[in-house]
């Protein structure tokens, strides 16, 4: 299935709202309920992505022309450059992102005893950063690895 036109029938609830692929679900759900025994709270604020929210969220945070946001991040899309702008976190292309394949969560307030709980646990539980550092890190964004 192309990215971001997943059927229903593979995509599972997330404890926390939202929805994943069944397997990407399931090692979320478990982490969900060590944080939870763990006093930690996590919150999903981003999983699966139609290929048309992933649209839309491309066209609010990217624009043809470059905004003088420092550093800078662009994307290719639609045979065109994109530059990010001002006071708003990356996305990826429409139809690239891992949150298309239903393997991506955006936690909420990924930092302080949040963000200490998921460097210690995430990659247990089979989820790992796309990109740790750099213009594009995104501490929230983590992405299911096992099995996929």
């Amino acid at each position: 299935m192309p990215n971001g036109k997943l059927s229903g029938k593979i995509l599972a609830p997330v404890k926390c709202g939202g929805q994943m692929w069944v397997e990407a679900a399931e090692a979320f759900n478990r982490m969900y309920d060590q944080a939870t025994l763990s006093g930690i709270k996590l919150r999903n604020i981003g999983d699966y992505r139609s290929y048309e929210a992933q649209l839309g969220l491309f066209k609010q945070r990217y624009a043809l022309e470059d905004g003088g946001r420092k550093p800078q991040v662009t994307r290719t899309w639609d045979g065109k450059t994109w530059y990010l702008k001002p006071g708003v976190a990356p996305a990826g292309s429409p139809g690239t992102s891992n949150h298309g394949w239903g393997l991506a969560v955006d936690v909420a307030n990924a930092n302080g005893r949040t963000l200490d709980f998921m460097l210690q646990n995430c990659v247990r539980f089979g989820f790992t950063w796309e990109v740790k550092n750099g213009a594009n890190a995104e501490a929230w964004h983590i992405r299911f690895v096992c099995g996929d």
